[in-house]
Order: C-alpha cells, then sequence, then structure tokens
C-alpha cells in the first residue's frame, strides 16, 4: 500500500451549518424553533472563535430541545475543539442516533474520528454520509475521506471527486497540489495552484508548496518571489518557519 504522510496533511474540515445537510424541514414547534435559532448563534460564535459563549447557547438549545440532532452535533464539534474528547464522542454517537441521515453530521463525526487516528471508522462516516442524495456539500466529506485515507491514490480520487462536485473549492485545490507535489508530478502541482490563486489569496500553506514547487521545476525566480510573499505576509507562520530551516540546510 502506498501510505499517505500524514505529517504532511494538516487540513480537516468541520463543516459548520446550522441547518442543511439534506435533512427534511419539519414544522417547529415554540420549542423547536428556538433552539435552531441557538444553535445558529452558537455557530456563529465558533466561526468567531468565541467558545465560552457558543457553549452557552448550545446547552441552551438543548435544555429546550433534547431531541435536535443538529444541537448536540455543534457540540462535539466544540468540545473536540477544546480538547473534551469523550464529551465531543458522545454528542456525536447521540446526534447520528437521532437523524441518521444528516450527511453534515456524519462529516463532522468522521472529521472527529479521523482526528483521533480512527481511520477506518472516520472513513464509514465519509462514506455515508455522500450516500445521501440530498446531501448539499458532497465535497467536504470528499475532501475530509481524501485527507484521512491511508493511501495516496485513493486520496487522489477523493480529492478529484471533490473538484468535481466544486472546481473551486480551495480546500481540494491545496490539497491536490500538495500530494502532486509529494507525486513528483510538479507540473500538475502547479497548475493546482495557480487555480487555487484565482479563486483565493495565497495562503502560507499555498506559498510553501508553490516555493518547493518552483524549485523542483527550475524556476528560481518565481521561487524567490514566493518566498518573499511568504515571509512579508505570514511572518510568524508555521511555514516560515520551515522555509527558514529549509533554506539553511
Amino acid at each position: 500500500m502506498n501510505k499517505w504522510n500524514y505529517g504532511a496533511v494538516t487540513l480537516l474540515t468541520f463543516l459548520l451549518v446550522a441547518c442543511g445537510g439534506g435533512e427534511v424541514v419539519k414544522p417547529e414547534s415554540t420549542g423547536a424553533k428556538s433552539a435552531r435559532i441557538n444553535v445558529e448563534l452558537g455557530v456563529t460564535y465558533m466561526n468567531q472563535g468565541n467558545n465560552v459563549a457558543a457553549m452557552n447557547r448550545l446547552q441552551k438549545a438543548l435544555g429546550q430541545d433534547p431531541g435536535y440532532a443538529l444541537a448536540h452535533s455543534s457540540l462535539g464539534v466544540l468540545h473536540a475543539r477544546l480538547g473534551n474528547k469523550e464529551e465531543a464522542e458522545s454528542n456525536f454517537k447521540v446526534a447520528i442516533s437521532l437523524d441518521p441521515s444528516h450527511s453534515s453530521i456524519r462529516n463532522n463525526y468522521g472529521a472527529f474520528l479521523c482526528k483521533q487516528k480512527k481511520y477506518k471508522q472516520a472513513q464509514e462516516q465519509f462514506l455515508q454520509a455522500l450516500k445521501n442524495p440530498l446531501y448539499e456539500t458532497p465535497e467536504y466529506s470528499y475532501l475530509n475521506a481524501g485527507v484521512c485515507s491511508p493511501d495516496k491514490i485513493e486520496a487522489e480520487k477523493f480529492f478529484r471527486a471533490a473538484l468535481r462536485k466544486n472546481p473551486k473549492f480551495p480546500a481540494a485545490l491545496l490539497q491536490m497540489a500538495k500530494l502532486s507535489h509529494e507525486l513528483k508530478r510538479n507540473l500538475s502541482a502547479r497548475a493546482y495552484i495557480q487555480r487555487l490563486h484565482a479563486v483565493t489569496k495565497p495562503s502560507a500553506a499555498s506559498l510553501w508548496i508553490s516555493i518547493r514547487v518552483e524549485k523542483a521545476l527550475g524556476d528560481f525566480g518565481l521561487m524567490e518571489s514566493q518566498a518573499l510573499s511568504l515571509k512579508d505576509k505570514y511572518p510568524d507562520s508555521e511555514e516560515t518557519r520551515q522555509y527558514l530551516q529549509w533554506v539553511t540546510k
């Protein structure tokens, strides 16, 4: 088996949503509506990095509607971020028992399992998510399945599937650039980086990949240009630290 380099893969996507995932929308009671609003607020606070406010809102939502699967799932994501593994696992399992067909919940549980290095179990969740024909953002589960795959060839298939669903998906473009470079397909890696930078501004990760790709292709002028951008825009990043170590070897 051609092992994928987990050390080179740092991205795993939790899909933070307050609705969606392909589930059927049902009429809401007053308590259910209040719970949904609090989950939406909790997710917003999580996206802003305000974990205390997020926790308060999500716990309030569960008090209003203990059977609301997305509240349990969102709380699972928050506990995972806080390093509360047992609480996160419990919340995800309850969420899935309440709504087994909700693809975003499956995706988030899979991302959690992958970070715990439970790769086979994680893949099962991603594949379950993808079985739902109403899943609105399958590219996220394809991406995560690729990141969590122990095989480069299989990972590539998942990343390509993500890009078929969304050709401008930045995270999948970045992963294909990384994988192409690892496989010494540096012209392809350059093309993926160009596609990535056409849809979003260069990140520390994409610039660091680009630097190594251009060195491999012998374009030292572009390599130096990308290196200057990395140091100028992201001086305190891990990628800049790695670059400075790399050039002094």
